[in-house]
């Protein structure tokens, strides 16, 4: 009877995982993370938009020394797209910067910077283009304190922090490693520096949170938006990183596993 109902203990917290698991993917979109090749540092319309039927593009690139609150996203490419548009909003306390050792995409113009502090980059659509499901940036001096988030309205989607791709592009200094190190100029060896994708591929976002948690300072350019239909990511993945809300359903279904091991191994 004892080991019955272990069973039946183990099968329900295997179908609480299962649970779990069904929900978290409901909970959030499913994004794909991925880094160009070394020293990219504006959108390659070309590569971005080969897979999809339908895609629409656009950057700011902060040519001047003027904070934008309204984005003046350039066209890079549209296609397939019959009307319409992405435009934004910027609101907080980032600041634009020339310093070009930490920054400036071909070592012109200016580029976004936040110093423990937050901005956001809020978005619309209009016309043929439904909603905002790719966003790309220069990641320029990257550290340990540089976060995105992505929301749909007040819902977080996906949360984005440099661990994981400073573990696979390897760490700086490093003069092998051609992600360290400002490619216009040769300084900051002791940072990353690499152009990243962000493909939402299943749903929409409409707004980006930028945050430098530490002392540090979050800097990045060429902010691209865009809407691809089919969503075909390019580059070399990242990987995901779970939302707070998949991560606390599948330690409820781990707790209750847990559990009911140790009932029944009180029991015996």
């Amino acid at each position: 009877m004892r080991l019955l109902e272990a069973k039946f203990g183990v099968k329900f917290a295997l179908m609480a995982l299962i649970g779990a698991g069904a929900a978290s993917m409901a909970y959030g979109d499913s994004f794909v993370v991925t880094y160009a090749p070394a020293k990219t540092q504006t959108p390659v319309a070309s590569t971005l938009c080969a897979g999809a039927s339908s895609c629409w593009l656009a950057d700011e690139t902060f040519t001047t020394s003027t904070k934008p609150t309204t984005a003046v996203f350039t066209p890079v490419v549209s296609t397939g797209v019959a009307t319409g548009s992405i435009t934004g909003v910027y609101s907080g306390a980032f600041t634009l910067s020339n310093n070009y050792q930490y920054g400036g995409a071909g070592g012109t113009g200016h580029y976004a910077t936040v110093t423990n502090n937050t901005y956001t980059l809020t978005l619309s659509t209009s016309g043929s283009v439904p909603g905002v499901n790719y966003f790309g940036l220069w990641f320029s001096a990257l550290d340990a304190g540089n976060e995105l988030q992505f929301y749909n309205g007040s819902t977080l989607v996906y949360t984005f922090t440099p661990a994981l791709f400073s573990s696979l592009v390897g760490a700086c200094p490093n003069a092998s490693n051609a992600f360290c190190g400002n490619p216009n100029n040769g300084q900051d060896t002791g940072e990353q520096f690499a152009f990243l994708n962000f493909y939402d591929t299943t749903g929409y976002f409409d707004k980006i949170v930028f945050t430098e948690t530490g002392t540090a300072g979050f800097e990045s350019d060429n902010h691209t938006v865009g809407y691809m239909n089919p969503v075909d990511p390019t580059g070399t993945v990242i990987g995901a990183t779970p939302e707070p809300g998949s991560v606390v359903l599948l330690l409820t279904g781990l707790l209750v596993l847990i559990g009911f091991k140790s009932r029944f191994a009180f029991k015996n």
